[in-house]
């Protein structure tokens, strides 16, 4: 058999075997992953969902902490709850090559088994390296028709993805590592109709959730096929979307460079779809190139991909959640304030007379280019920002990359600030600083340490906790 032809066992086989040996700059990366995810975390532990998520678990026995709560659970359901606190207020980074959100549904997975095993968080930081680039193989094999169909990476991938971190985490060889991944296949799940509503957030948690069971039932001797991925009735064939799965990306994990490294992860600037954001970084560097304010717009015109299309359904948004999947709000409020935070997802903020005034002189729609078909993982589509103002003038900006990308990253500022929105305020001050601390210079230190600072009891509300940091109102 090729290695097109035996995906499961090769994927299996890396990640099972790989040396811990990693470059600086990759264990860099995976630190910032690692910080990234946590202060997801703890800003959307207060959120409505994550305290239904709880409140729903019930006291699920066990010790694994939850953030947010001064209660434990058994590893699986601190996962889903931790996951979905993650992915709640939609600021948690995007793995672009691999069609989806990355920390928010592996992460939880290896801290919830780490903290069982007492393991360190030199050991999460390896899993994590590992469940990266399972997750960037299986979506570069899927390509972005897997997307398009409709199909929400960060589940349907992302919990093979922890899956395989969580296997790597416990020590399984390479015929373990096989069934745990193949079990995950069976726990893929995702549709984007969930877009903008509670069940959203909840696929990073379902996928953390799935990816502790999957290497714990694996582990104790559950077998599943082996060609799970490529098998003529196996992911690939059931999930691709106009084009087949391409398993040969996968024949050259031992050879090429770490997904992280080539292709990076997307940290995100804004609380909102990352199909937003390339269209409000050109905005806002529009708005301050040429110093006009949001009265002097007579439309402004987005032309995106067709992912981006079917993640941003929602141009008449009526809640918050359903605000974030929505080009207009988002637009409209960068031309309202010149930023967009945390603090603009409440139910007053999307109901705010001005704002929606301005979502109706913001039009999205498909680049004709998108039309040929050939986006690819690889590469994207550039998205085109198009300004005309009430004086005649046409202004026009098309970015790559957006903010916080491998090709446009955060300065030491932005990524500061992005902590500092996500974290103070919501976890105790006395533990904040240890926390970040902690993740600064992360080598050494137990899961358990850092864990057990994040245990508190978090106000809970629809976003009104954070308050606006930067910006005027027009």
């Amino acid at each position: 058999m090729s290695a097109n032809q035996q995906a499961t066992k090769t994927l299996s086989h890396w990640a099972a075997t790989v040396p811990a040996r990693w470059a600086p700059s990759t264990l860099r990366i995976a630190e910032h992953s690692l910080e990234d995810t946590i202060a997801a975390m703890v800003a959307g532990a207060g959120d409505r969902v994550s305290a239904s998520v709880r409140l729903g678990l019930g006291s699920g026995a066990g010790s694994v902490p939850v953030i947010g709560s001064t209660k434990g659970l058994c590893a699986p359901l601190s996962a889903l709850a931790n996951g979905t606190a993650a992915h709640a207020r939609e600021l948690d980074e995007m793995f672009l090559v691999a069609g989806g959100h990355f920390g928010c549904a592996v992460i939880p997975a290896i801290l919830a088994q780490a903290f069982e095993m007492d393991a360190s968080l030199d050991q999460v930081l390896d899993s994590l390296i590992v469940g990266s680039e399972v997750m960037a193989r299986i979506g570069l094999a899927m390509n972005r028709a897997h997307f398009e169909k409709g199909w929400h990476g960060t589940q349907t991938i992302g919990v093979i993805a922890a899956a395989a971190a969580c296997a790597r985490l416990r020590g399984l060889d390479t015929d373990k590592m096989t069934h745990a991944l193949s079990l995950a296949v069976s726990m893929a799940a995702g549709p984007k109709v969930q877009f903008g509503t509670d069940a959203k957030p909840m696929h990073a948690g379902l996928a953390a959730q799935g990816g502790v069971l999957a290497a714990s039932l694996a582990a104790a001797g559950v077998r599943g096929s082996d060609v799970a991925l490529e098998g003529p009735h196996g992911f690939g064939a059931l999930y691709a979307g106009h084009t087949m799965a391409d398993w040969s990306v996968v024949a050259n994990v031992h050879d090429e460079p770490l997904a992280i490294e080539s292709h990076g992860l997307s940290f995100k600037l804004y609380p909102n779809c990352a199909s937003t954001h390339r269209c409000l970084d050109a905005l806002q560097s529009l708005t301050a190139e040429h110093r006009f304010d949001a009265d002097e717009v007579a439309h402004v015109e987005t032309l995106v991909g067709r992912v981006n299309m079917v993640n941003l359904m929602y141009s008449e948004p009526q809640d918050s959640r359903e605000a974030m999947f929505s080009m207009q709000y988002a637009l409209a409020t960068m031309l309202r304030y010149g930023t967009v935070e945390l603090a603009d997802f409440t139910p007053q903020a999307v109901r705010d007379a001005k704002t929606r005034r301005h979502m109706q002189i913001v039009e999205m729609r498909l680049d004709p280019k998108a039309e040929t078909g050939t986006e690819t993982a690889k590469n994207l589509f550039p998205h085109t920002t198009i300004v005309t103002l009430k004086d005649g003038r046409r202004l026009t900006r098309t970015l790559q990359h957006a903010k916080g990308s491998l090709l446009n990253p955060f300065s030491a500022l932005d990524r500061q600030a992005k902590f500092d929105q996500c974290m103070a305020g919501i976890a105790p001050a006395e533990h904040l600083m240890q926390v970040r601390q902690i993740l600064s210079a992360p080598q050494g230190i137990k899961v358990r340490r850092l864990l057990e600072l994040l245990q508190f009891e978090t106000h809970v509300d629809d976003g009104e906790r954070f308050h606006r940091t930067t910006g005027c109102t027009s």
